[in-house]
Parts: C-alpha cells; structure tokens; sequence
C-alpha cells in the first residue's frame, strides 16, 4: 500500500476532510531532458500532483525527515482509481538518459514546427501544456512525452520510491510555494472544493502512520468518522499486515 507523509497533525486531519491538496513540483529534469529549452518559469511538472511512497513505514526513515513523519496510508484501489504510477527515475547520464533525450529532441522539434504564432503566449503553452500540445498545436508526440515528464523524477532522489497522482487538468492557479498551495485548502473555498483537491473516502484509508509522542494530539484532532481508524507507530511492523 502506498502513504502519503507530512508534517502535522493538522495537515492530516485536513487532508481526512477535505482531500489531498494538489502541489506544483519543480522536478530538476529540464537540464536533462531538454537542455534546450528555457522551462525556468513553468514545468511541465507544475500543474499539480500528489506524491505518495511504498516504503514500508519500517523503512521510511530517510523518507519521513524530508517530508515529516505523520502518514496516511491508502488502500490499493483507491490509488488504482486515481490513476497512480510509479515514478520513472532518470539518471543524470548513460544510455537511457541520452535514449530520452534523444526523444524529446524530436518531439520538440515536432511541436516547434507546429506552432503558427511564436510571439503568441497561448501557442507558446504547448511547449509546456500537454493538453495545449495536443489541441492547440496538434502535436500528439510532444503531448505524449509531456505526459511522461510528469512521472519522472531524477535518480538522486530514487530512494523515496515514489508513486504520483497527477492533475488531468493543468491548474495555473497553483501557488509555487507549499506553504501558500496548502493555505488556498485549509479548507478549500468555492471552486477550489473542486479543483485544488482530491478527496478520499473514509473506507480507503487503510491505517495512519504517527510517532508515538503524537498519538494522543493527532487523535483529539481527527474527523468523526476516524475516532476507529488504526493508527500504527512510526517504524511498526504491522503496517505490512494491512
């Protein structure tokens, strides 16, 4: 089962009524991929995903202290639904890396030839924007290679064996910062219930990962509907009998 880590108590039991907050993440792939092309105001990657592990809360050590150490972990189907992949690690250089490259190279080229208007920002999305790609520039090769982008992830941080939700919709509205994404959630308003969340039903959270020190707290701030929920030490072996 795959979980998703963070930082407080309050961030759990936000994402338990409200959903999984998009997040627009800078991948560090742009150098590698498409070296050629400026990406330094938006990425492919920057129209929201949600970033889960499969390690076993016994080996999510490394992973916890960079995201924190509260988990939710959610059942298989609930993630088979949402469309969650696993993560493409990309290596900094070798024979796949420069295979990749070599891809994007003509997917771009693809897509540069088909754009009518250089000097028109909304051509200019496709670049960027699968779904603008596609429609606007009718380059289904670039769009398909844009698709891709959005599962890679550098090999450095391989470790953290991930598995991501991507957003179907590309959302400019997404704050590049984490603290004000989560800010526009805590709770979501108007249109944003809609477009900034992915909410999750009570019976496809299979457990809650928390510190010891952090049990009674997280308890007194869970929805209703949670007081039953299990909830496994960080580091608990059990976690792999769910």
């Amino acid at each position: 089962m795959l979980t998703h880590y963070t930082r407080t108590t309050e961030a759990v039991a936000n994402i338990l009524t409200h959903g999984f907050a998009w997040f627009p993440n800078r991948r560090r792939l742009a150098h590698l991929l498409v070296p050629w092309h400026d990406f330094s105001k938006r990425e492919p990657q920057q129209y929201g995903m949600i970033s889960f592990t499969e390690n076993e809360p016994t080996h999510a050590k490394a992973h916890c202290e960079e995201f924190g150490f509260l988990g939710i972990m959610v059942s298989d189907k609930w993630a088979i639904e949402k469309n969650a992949q696993r993560v493409i690690y990309v290596d900094e250089a070798g024979p796949a890396t420069e295979a990749w490259r070599n891809l994007f190279a003509i997917g771009y080229r693809d897509v540069q030839c088909r754009i009518k208007y250089p000097d028109d920002g909304g051509w200019l999305m496709a670049y960027e924007n699968k779904a603008a790609a596609s429609a606007i520039a009718g380059s289904v090769l670039w769009a398909n290679l844009l698709q891709i982008w959005e599962y890679m992830e550098p090999a450095s941080v391989a470790q953290q064996r991930e598995w991501r939700i991507v957003n179907p919709v590309p959302l400019y509205s997404l704050s590049e910062s984490k603290t004000e994404a989560i800010q526009q959630v805590s709770p979501p308003q108007n249109w944003a219930k809609f477009t900034n969340v992915v909410t999750i039903p009570r019976s496809e959270v299979k457990a809650l990962i928390c510190p010891q020190s952090l049990v009674p707290e997280l308890a007194s701030v869970l929805p209703e509907i949670y007081r039953n929920v299990t909830i496994l030490e960080s580091g608990c072996a059990d976690a792999g009998k769910l």
